[in-house]
């Protein structure tokens, strides 16, 4: 059991040395006069189900000095999960609702300042949709920047040197990316892949960001699903079937260039009917997001790592009626349940 929770977090700067006495945790601010004890993490905490141990520290660190508090507090967040917006999000936000216990520590392991700055900024996008601000309680500032005992994000690396960064904007632009194909070629790809991708989506984007290499896309509520989860529309009917409550990812779409994306932001030939949607006055969901392209996109994905990655991006340039044509052909395809 020791191993395995080794395993989920970063020791990084602790001493080597032969000394038995364990390094003790950082506090965050948020005092408790409750004396803190390991508890199993109850199972109506479905926040943390699955995250990978089973013994969490009480008062946690958010101050919380129940089970039934921390299970409480935490049902709020249960929205964020599902939302894809970073493959961290449940780790980070169970470091802190149910941090991980080590006997030999005698208080709670908190996560990496870099956890922390990873999910936010991939979630804040997510969450500015809604009109949500990343909390206080979860500023970045309060958390230790590896130098302790700390969760650290997956899959983190440093020290990349100069030579590999130049290379890598040397690179950029210069590759297209795999997801990413010129109108007529990706207008095949979605009519042949279209039955064979579990998620599949006719979107608006409401912002597009590069972190850490990837490039994010945040739909608008106006965009709509087509396929969920391996199946129709219908899949998505518990998640109210709108696409806005989750983002999609284009794989180190930081290093390679998207016809699609890239063109969009400075081709202003689109067509009448798209200029008049996106003009009329009143409409909140017309508006576009920072660094947001304009028109329609049809996307196919696949689920990886907590995360909507993108097989299939292409934008569509021709008109919104030979569009709903297109899309009625789609769903008219005898898909079988993935």
């Amino acid at each position: 059991m020791f191993l395995s929770v080794v395993s989920f977090i970063l020791l990084s700067g602790v001493s080597h040395s032969s000394e038995t006495m364990a390094p003790e945790p950082q506090s965050l601010g948020f005092s408790s006069s409750v004396r803190s004890v390991c508890k199993p993490i109850p199972s109506t905490l479905s926040l943390c189900h699955g995250i990978g141990y089973r013994q969490m520290r009480i008062p946690n660190l958010l101050g919380h000095d129940t089970l039934k508090e921390a299970q409480q507090q935490s049902a709020s967040w249960l929205p964020l999960i599902s939302k894809l917006c970073h493959r961290d999000t449940k780790k980070f936000l169970c470091s802190l609702f149910a941090p991980v216990c080590l006997p030999e520590l005698s208080g709670p392991v908190s996560p990496c300042r870099s956890l922390c700055e990873a999910v936010r900024d991939g979630c804040v996008p997510v969450m500015s949709a809604f009109g949500f601000p990343w909390p206080e309680m979860f500023n970045c500032s309060r958390f230790p920047r590896g130098t302790g005992l700390c969760i650290a994000a997956t899959g983190e690396h440093e020290g990349r040197t100069l030579e590999e960064v130049r290379h890598e904007e040397a690179l950029k632009g210069s590759v297209i990316c795999d997801a990413c194909s010129l109108a007529a070629e990706g207008e095949t790809d979605i009519q042949e892949n279209f039955c064979n991708s579990p998620y599949a989506f006719k979107m608006r984007l409401g912002s597009v960001s590069t972190v850490g290499g990837d490039r994010q896309l945040v739909p608008m509520a106006r965009s709509r699903i087509l396929r969920w989860a391996g199946g129709g529309a219908e899949r998505a009917e518990g998640i109210g079937g709108a696409m806005a409550h989750s983002a999609l990812w284009l794989q180190e779409g930081g290093t390679c260039a998207c016809p699609g994306l890239d063109s969009a932001e400075t081709n202003t030939n689109r067509g009448l009917e798209e200029d008049q949607m996106d003009k009329r006055p009143g409409k909140e969901e017309g508006k576009q997001g920072n660094g947001a392209p304009g028109g329609w996109y049809l996307a196919l994905a696949q689920a990886e790592e907590g995360r909507l990655v993108l097989t299939r991006l292409v934008r569509w340039s021709r008109g919104d009626k030979e569009l709903k044509k297109f899309i009625r052909a789609l769903i008219k395809q005898p898909c079988k349940e993935l």
